[in-house]
């Protein structure tokens, strides 16, 4: 066959899998400005959004490392994942696992694909995000300063499997007159040659003099005027105070449970000898999604229970102390330590209680954690926070965040979580 002619077909082909993957969201996102510019016909740059069930909105920016026709082989999978996950209001680590396990058996061994992927909750207060192999995403307040940053890890989908720890998820706080900004590497080297490249500190320039977006493509498109691009660019923005402001329908949530909010309590007590090999949180969580919680609600509640069991082990059981991780290479050093004492650990429990009564529109999950340990001075340690003197116990203020209460009681040896979910 004639290059020419099989170049032409395999660009029809991209072309049809492109059309149907841009059918498949028709949705629009309130707040949401999308610029792509691609260097050939098709970009291998993609930008998936979808409402969440019971309020809020899924925004994925995705990039595969092959052109065309390739891309569009991955991307049509990827799109089909999103959009049935996110319709049944699946948490952002499900839908980011079940992509990577669908591009796994997908894609060849060579190809692979960059993702940031942002779930704003339906108040539009807390964003979870996940970055993996993205430039930074930003959010940047009403003064055009940088008030979070949320760096990539080194993870990329359709290379191996996922690990729980490769599906931790970054929540960040925004409010009223925050715009979320998320941009490909594309963007970053956009000509041929680095000295012409449009810098990262050059963008983030733009953003704290508060230039406006529309502008801000628009130098960029001069700023390649009459070179050769090398790359795909994408850059979007998300306002949240639109996002905020929209009046959003929630739809109902389907749930595996097939019966209303109910009234139950279970409890749990695990020994030294489980503590040793079990990883609680994950047994937790698949509990409670088998008894009563939506799916979209899963991350939240494993991001809690994870924090709160990770807690009672390692400073109460264990007896590890936080400050360690202030140190040159504290973070390993404590890591290390952890593992040393977890293998050799005969004695200890942790007590685990969950408890759920049914509220108007949902539920209210009590879940109390209580360990071994010699506990802590919990009021001094609340103090310390308030005040922020103290670069330990960021997992407080997480939870803080994520929950309507939490607060320790007894000696500090157990700590209460209050959730409340919507349907």
């Amino acid at each position: 066959m004639d290059i020419s002619v099989q170049h032409n077909q395999e660009n029809a082909v991209a072309r049809h899998l492109f059309d149907r993957i841009d059918r498949m969201g028709s949705n629009l996102v309130p707040g949401l400005v999308i610029w792509n510019k691609p260097k050939g016909q098709f970009s291998e740059e993609i930008v998936l959004r979808a409402p969440r069930p019971s309020g809020g909105y899924y925004i994925l920016l995705a990039v595969f490392s092959g052109r065309d026709l390739i891309a569009a082989v991955g991307a049509l999978p990827l799109a089909e994942v999103f959009y049935a996950m996110a319709d049944k209001g699946y948490g952002l680590s499900d839908i980011i696992d079940e992509i990577n396990k669908k591009l796994l058996f997908v894609l060849p061994e060579e190809l692979f694909c960059s993702v940031c992927f942002i779930e704003l909750e339906q108040e539009g207060k807390l964003l979870a995000v996940w970055n993996g192999g993205m430039p930074d995403m930003l959010v940047v307040a009403a003064d055009g300063k940088i008030k979070h940053r949320v760096p990539s890890a080194p993870i990329h989908l359709g290379e191996k499997e996922m690990q729980a720890s490769d599906l931790n998820t970054t929540f960040v706080e925004v409010s009223a007159g925050d715009k979320v900004v998320l941009y490909s590497q594309g963007l970053l080297f956009s000509n041929t040659g680095s000295a012409n490249n449009f810098r990262q500190d050059r963008l983030e320039q733009l953003l704290n003099n508060n230039v406006d977006f529309s502008d801000i493509y628009a130098e960029i498109n001069g700023h390649i005027t009459g070179q050769s691009q090398l790359n795909d660019m994408t850059l979007i923005e998300f306002d949240i105070t639109t996002a905020q402001q929209s009046k959003q329908k929630k739809s109902a949530v389907s749930s595996k449970n097939s019966f209303p909010p109910s009234l139950w309590q279970v409890n749990f007590q695990f020994s030294a000898q489980v503590l040793r090999h079990l990883d609680l949180a994950p047994l937790l969580v698949n509990v409670l999604m088998q008894i009563q919680a939506p799916h979209e609600h899963r991350q939240r509640i494993y991001t809690v229970l994870a924090e709160m069991c990770s807690n009672a082990l390692d400073h109460g059981v264990l007896g590890l102390k936080s400050s360690i991780k202030n140190n040159t290479n504290g973070f390993a050093e404590y890591y290390v330590l952890r593992g040393q004492k977890l293998a050799k650990l005969d004695d200890g429990f942790i007590h685990i209680s969950l408890s759920h009564r049914p509220q108007c529109g949902g539920g209210e999950l009590t879940i109390k954690v209580e360990d071994s340990g010699n506990g802590f001075d919990f009021q001094q340690h609340e103090h310390k926070l308030v005040e922020n003197i103290t670069s330990c116990g960021r997992g407080t203020g997480l939870l803080k965040q994520l929950c309507q209460d939490y607060y320790y009681s007894g000696q500090g040896n157990i700590c209460h979580a209050v959730y409340h979910w919507e349907i």
